[in-house]
């Protein structure tokens, strides 16, 4: 078993269809159970796992590192957060690039989705139903108290899952076989240990779930519409539905009950679409396969789209996957014209768009200057995208710019200084400019934010024996190194 599966199966709370819940026509609801952090687990301790388990998935193949992507989960996550009940954890939605339909969450607020999940929706309320879900498993504490109550078997059982999700998703008979072999062992065991806990925390995830749907002015019955194609398993994504699934008794129950709450409201609900749903669903339908066949499949699917004289959003988003396509294939020429074509099809101004323009347009040019303008301006026309201000970066990098970069970083607001991302930025152009200590320092900071506070004490001690900072510079380290310390010296206290 790789490392990343192992350390993330320990704490997963996978995606599966709600249960049954008790019929209510209220919106606030109780807790499960006993309040969590009546055990050793606080939401600290949660952030903590949490973090080391990302430092892991970062590194694992199927992490997505698409800004596009992640910047739209974000968006339309922190959408539904605004929704839900009050809660401690400051949320992070990262992509999978797996064509299962699934989606889990990690303890602090870490929720995965399947570029599978995001392909098979069919509007924008579809997917939302689904992070709703994952949200509530969050506000709600599950995973803190499924852990808290574990004990022995528990935890291999719920890694075990996980691998049986991940081994089926890679492809291959041999991924299948080994998730069979997996989910006869590890699955079983999981079932009889731990069902009835299971089964009220997807009581309560489905509550809280659809309560975030209608606070967010989504259609509730996105949910409903998407977890009924997937327990009839029709449709093209027929064999992408296993993961998700499992063989839960009242599942029908619970679609049946979810239509049931819908209609007690008494108000008609608009079905949410949005043009970044679909651009973003083209876009993850050309990158989950990796490979030139998987490309080249969906190419075909864009093509098909315009050869019927689709117009306006579907033309758009055609023009722009074949752009997605072409780009990943090496074809500037044809990636940037196609472009083009999306933005005029498209009639509207949407960043996602005017994003691709110019980075296909950069990729083209030989005096890349202007265009490099043309990205900064649109930067700081929307100053908190995350997506903008990284493809800007980058772009300076490439142009050994480092002087521009640091300039650049402190004046942003788009990637603050909780992002590992924003000191990975700071310590490359700061090596590149001679400048060790700050080099050193930052890669310590990034250590320090993913929980690894033996690399990051590390790093500060190797600012230290450079020394080449200013006074400043090098007071911060110090102050850096005895804060790790003091996280190293509760780390041995506790073991």
């Amino acid at each position: 078993m790789k490392p990343w599966i192992a350390v993330a199966a320990c704490c997963l709370m996978a995606a599966s269809l709600p249960a049954k819940p008790q019929m209510t026509s209220q919106i606030n609801l109780p807790s499960l159970g006993a309040p969590a952090g009546s055990g050793e687990l606080s939401p600290a301790d949660e952030r903590k796992i949490g973090e080391q388990s990302m430092e892991e998935i970062r590194q694992s193949p199927y992490y997505l590192h698409d800004p596009d992507i992640h910047e739209y989960l974000m968006r339309l996550g922190y959408r539904l957060v605004a929704a839900a009940p009050v809660t401690p954890y400051s949320f992070q939605f990262f992509p999978m690039k797996l064509g299962e339909i699934n989606a889990f969450a990690l303890p602090g607020g870490f929720i995965a989705v399947f570029t599978g999940t995001l392909v098979a929706a069919q509007d924008e309320s579809e997917l939302a139903g689904v992070m709703a879900h994952e949200i509530a498993h969050v506000t709600q504490r599950h995973i803190a108290r499924m852990l808290e109550n574990q004990k022995g078997n528990a935890a291999a059982s719920l890694g075990s899952f996980l691998l049986a999700i991940l081994a089926a998703s890679a492809g291959g008979n041999s991924g299948g076989d080994a998730a069979a072999a997996i989910m006869m062992g590890g699955q079983a065991a999981l079932i009889s240990n731990q069902l009835k806990f299971s089964r009220s925390a997807e009581q309560e995830a489905d509550r809280i779930g659809f309560q975030i749907m209608v606070r967010a002015n989504f259609d509730p019955n996105g949910m409903t519409r998407f977890f009924q194609r997937l327990l009839q398993r029709t449709g093209p994504y027929e064999a992408n539905a296993s993961a998700y699934l499992s063989d839960h008794p009242l599942t029908v129950e619970r679609i049946a009950d979810m239509e049931n709450r819908a209609r007690e409201l008494q108000r008609p609900f608009i079905r949410h679409d949005s043009f970044d749903f679909y651009l973003m669903q083209a876009r993850a339908l050309v990158l989950q396969s990796g490979s030139s066949a998987g490309r080249e499949s969906a190419k075909i699917q864009f093509q098909t789209v315009l050869n019927k004289k689709a117009t306006g959003v579907q033309a758009a988003v055609a023009h722009y996957g074949l752009s997605v396509v072409y780009a990943q294939d090496g074809d500037a020429a044809q990636a940037y014209a196609e472009a083009q074509k999306a933005v005029q099809m498209a009639g509207r101004n949407d960043v996602f768009l005017q994003k691709n323009l110019l980075q296909t347009r950069y990729a083209l040019a030989a005096d890349k200057k202007p265009v490099l303008k043309e990205i900064s301006a649109l930067a700081n026309d929307n100053p908190l995208s995350v997506m903008l201000a990284k493809i800007y970066i980058e772009d300076l990098y490439e142009q050994g710019m480092h002087e521009e970069i640091l300039k650049y970083l402190k004046g942003q607001s788009a990637i603050s200084q909780d992002n590992a991302d924003y000191f990975r930025y700071l310590a490359r152009s700061s090596e590149a400019l001679g400048r060790r200590s700050e080099a050193f320092r930052a890669t310590g900071k990034m250590y320090a934010l993913q929980g690894d506070w033996k690399m990051a004490a590390y790093q500060f001690k190797q600012a230290q024996r450079v020394s080449d900072g200013d006074f400043f510079t090098m007071s911060e380290v110090d102050a850096d190194l005895r804060e790790a310390e003091d996280h190293l010296k509760q780390d041995k206290s506790h073991n």
